[in-house]
């Protein structure tokens, strides 16, 4: 009863703002327009090294959509935070929402499967997955429950963060990694090796300073950020995942819109995953050498014993569609 007041509330506000929007944007209505404002909620702040990517982004959106479309960014998750978000944007509030894919398993249990360790090697193998006949056919599933993906782009590889020089799987025997407290975060852990030890991101570094964890994953850009190198001291070049943002958005506001939006939403997000690949690799790039400066260790690992392990991932998920990994590993190679 709680959430459901909470995402009453929330879509009442976001309602309240569009009438709002609509009475501004009148005069565009009188000449045979009118302009509609999607109110991108972001997950990171404004010194996030991707928000500057996001704002362009969001030009793009307007500049191709002919006026009908305007593009607010909301950082920090301002609007509220990603899950109730979603459920929002189901109900059809006119929000984009930046999201990993974790959080559309809620909706389509087959979208857990782009958080699955060591399936995607590379960058690009997030848009060859997206756009393939099983990603799409996971897209359709979840554009039943209200949800349209608008783009699905690289948000970069992660990493192992510990005290030790992680080689092989065995040099993780008895780790505790910390992770999110999902079955798919659990499974992570488990292929790294370690212990799966579930802790609130806003709480890993008192659980690494307080020895309640060994252990942390996550993108170079986010290890530093969040001074988690200030606890550990190397970084062993796991690449464990190939990490994917989506951006996703109300259906029936999509259906809603003019064809000038539609068609800038499609263009802009099916061209998005290349164009992002480049720009992350260079902030990857430029955080390895900030972590460095800080006295980071970096070493590579042998992947194989990794790899081996991943593939019993598909064992915790009895409720995936029969053979989805093995679709998904066709779909991308």
């Amino acid at each position: 009863m709680k959430k459901y007041f909470l995402v009453t509330v929330i879509l009442f506000a976001i309602t309240l703002a569009a009438c709002s929007n609509s009475s501004n944007s009148s005069e565009g209505a009188a000449s045979g327009s009118s302009t509609t404002t999607l109110k991108l909620n972001f997950v990171g702040s404004t010194s996030d090294p991707t928000y500057p990517l996001w704002e362009e982004f969001a030009k793009e959106l307007e500049e191709r959509s002919e006026g009908t479309l305007e593009v607010e960014i909301y950082p920090s998750e301002s609007l509220g935070n990603t899950t109730d978000m979603i459920e929002s944007i189901s109900k059809g509030a006119t929000v984009l929402q930046d999201s990993d894919p974790s959080h559309l398993s809620d909706y389509v249990d087959d979208f857990s499967i782009f958080m699955h360790p060591y399936l995607f090697q590379e960058p690009d193998d997030i848009e060859a997955a997206w756009k393939s006949d099983v990603g799409q056919r996971m897209s359709a599933e979840l554009e039943e429950k209200g949800i349209k993906i608008v783009t699905a782009v690289y948000f970069g590889k992660r990493h192992l963060l510990s005290d030790v020089e992680v080689v092989t799987r065995d040099d993780t025997q008895g780790m505790k990694i910390r992770n999110a407290p999902t079955t798919m975060w659990n499974e992570v852990s488990k292929t790294l090796g370690g212990n799966p030890t579930n802790t609130a991101w806003s709480e890993t570094y008192s659980a690494l300073s307080q020895g309640v964890a060994d252990a942390a994953e996550s993108p170079l850009s986010l290890l530093y950020s969040s001074k988690l190198y200030e606890t550990k001291d190397r970084i062993s070049l796991t690449g464990h995942l190939v990490a994917t943002t989506t951006i996703v958005m109300s259906t029936d506001v999509y259906d809603s819109l003019p064809p000038e939006a539609q068609k800038a939403i499609d263009e802009v997000g099916q061209e998005l995953p290349d164009k992002r690949v480049a720009d992350i690799e260079e902030i990857e790039v430029e955080y390895r050498q900030k972590l460095e400066d800080e006295g980071i260790k970096f070493n590579e690992i042998e992947p194989e014993s990794f790899i081996e392990a991943s593939e019993n991932v598909s064992d915790a998920f009895p409720e995936w569609t029969d053979g989805l990994y093995e679709d998904m590993k066709k779909a991308i190679e």
